[in-house]
């Protein structure tokens, strides 16, 4: 009997990008804050306070449209290069919009890389976020998802949803905190996004096979992702005044590009494969550090993505890499 089953696999975060889900900036609605974000500067606070479930068309339509045109920019540049990319649907029904309005307001369906996250062939449907606003997420994801891993190669789970009760103790997992490289899993934890008890999880979903290395980060950072990636076999970016204390002693003798405090998410860029980044075009400092070591550099505009939480490796649900 012919097989027919299709692989699916990530190894790492740089093998040659074969497939990819992107979300879409519809019905985008702002953020209402909640203590749990008391990491975000006063004047995100106070922009939460202030515009917390108002949709962002009507409040900020001029963002809203840059918003939606730099998202469409980055889906060209993947296609462009050869990249199968999948998009997300708005949100079906009343009840999926309104999950956990009372609780935490908001929508925002375009952060891919918290859509789900490929470790070897395990897919795992995220559902584990702090921010109860981001949970509603996973009803435009799992009908995608589930039709595109049909007979695969993959064992799928997804993550324990957190109670809409916040406490700390929570379980908490989200993928802007997590790099791989092989079977070494870097996972970063701030206190604002991923925790202790995410983690073991995540350990215990793979087994003993992978080992897991938690990096420390500063408590006025979020994700992992936005101060550090593994961009190709031995180079990283990452900003080494958002990590407490030293990498992990794998990471130690790579090449290190270092990104300064005041360049927000200048670590976030996606590889498309080995030799080929993609970098917001106001890091051309960074980006002129890649080029210094033969890399070939894509500069897009992302200011406004950014500015709503998504650089170009957020924006990007990895399903299938070259290994």
């Amino acid at each position: 009997m012919e097989n027919n089953q299709r692989i699916i696999g990530v190894y790492n975060e740089w093998g040659k990008l074969r497939e990819a889900v992107v979300g879409i900036a519809d019905d985008t609605v702002e953020i209402d804050f909640i203590p749990a974000m008391k990491w975000l500067p006063p004047e995100g606070i106070d922009a939460c306070l202030k515009y917390g479930g108002k949709k962002t068309a009507d409040v900020f339509p001029e963002y809203f449209e840059i918003l939606k045109q730099q998202l469409e920019g980055h889906v060209k540049v993947l296609e462009e290069h050869g990249v199968i990319v999948h998009r997300t649907k708005p949100i079906l029904y009343k009840e999926e919009n309104d999950f956990l309005t009372t609780i935490q307001k908001g929508n925002m369906l375009f952060g891919g890389a918290d859509f789900f996250r490929v470790i070897g062939s395990n897919v795992l449907l995220l559902n584990s976020f702090r921010y109860p606003f981001r949970r509603k997420q996973v009803w435009v994801v799992r009908p995608l998802l589930e039709e595109l891993i049909k007979n695969t190669n993959t064992r799928y789970c997804a993550t324990p949803p957190p109670s809409p009760h916040y406490t700390e103790e929570d379980i908490y997992l989200e993928n802007g905190d997590i790099m791989i490289d092989g079977f070494n899993v870097y996972c970063g934890m701030s206190g604002n996004a991923s925790n202790e008890k995410g983690i073991d999880w995540l350990q215990q979903f793979l087994g003993s096979d992978y080992r897991i290395h938690i990096i420390p980060l500063a408590s006025t950072r979020f994700h992992l992702d936005w101060v550090l990636t593994l961009n190709r076999p031995g180079l990283l970016t990452y900003c080494k005044d958002a990590i407490i204390g030293d990498l992990p002693e794998s990471l130690q003798p790579w090449d290190k590009i270092v990104v300064n405090a005041d360049e927000a998410a200048g670590a976030n860029n996606l590889s498309i494969d080995p030799n080929t980044i993609v970098v917001a075009e106001q890091y051309g400092r960074i980006a002129d550090e890649y080029l210094k070591r033969g890399m070939n550099v894509i500069t897009i505009p992302l200011d406004m993505t950014i500015a709503y939480g998504s650089g170009s490796r957020c924006l990007t649900a990895v399903l299938r890499r070259d290994a």
